[in-house]
């Protein structure tokens, strides 16, 4: 009696299965987030066709649409608006820039409280308002070193030539 030992003997297949549709092994993880990313397409096709079939009026057309953004982006729906200080505010600011270039804490607390900012807005502010300055100082240092450069006078230094000493 004669075994068989082919693959397709061994995978219970016949010849005419195996040509038709052949067998490729995945893995149970990759399979799982296959069918997971398959099921989320699915699910926002499906919102996205109905929405767009019942909407009526602009707004509609809008929640679609930023459906369609919290789907694709969903990290930029945690960010925050960018603030915008009114001008009491930026001149409170700079003011006290000015002054300090670091803030203490309690320092910042009262600067927040204030002028009703959050601490994390002021700390933000500061930090940028700090990497401004130095940006804005080593652009002075390099116009006054190329300034420098331009303007450099040129003396002959002295050579001294060795002579007998004499009296």
């Amino acid at each position: 009696m004669s075994k068989n030992f082919s693959i397709d003997a061994l995978l219970n297949n016949s010849d005419q299965e195996h040509k038709t549709s052949p067998t490729f092994y995945i893995n149970p993880l990759f399979q799982t987030f296959l069918n997971q990313l398959q099921f989320e397409q699915t699910k926002t096709i499906n919102s996205l066709s109905h929405s767009l079939t019942t909407s009526d009026s602009d707004e509609d057309d809008n929640s679609s649409i930023s459906s369609i953004n919290k789907t694709t982006n969903s990290s930029s729906s945690t960010r925050r608006k960018r603030t915008a200080f009114s001008n009491e505010q930026l001149i409170e600011l700079e003011a006290e820039f000015q002054q300090k270039k670091y803030l203490s804490l309690v320092e910042r607390s009262e600067i927040a409280r204030s002028l009703h900012l959050s601490e994390i807005q002021v700390k933000i502010w500061w930090q940028n308002r700090r990497a401004k300055w130095k940006r804005i100082k080593a652009g002075q240092l390099r116009q006054f070193s190329t300034h420098c450069e331009s303007n450099k006078i040129l003396c002959p230094i002295p050579v001294h030539v060795k002579k007998p000493f004499t009296s």
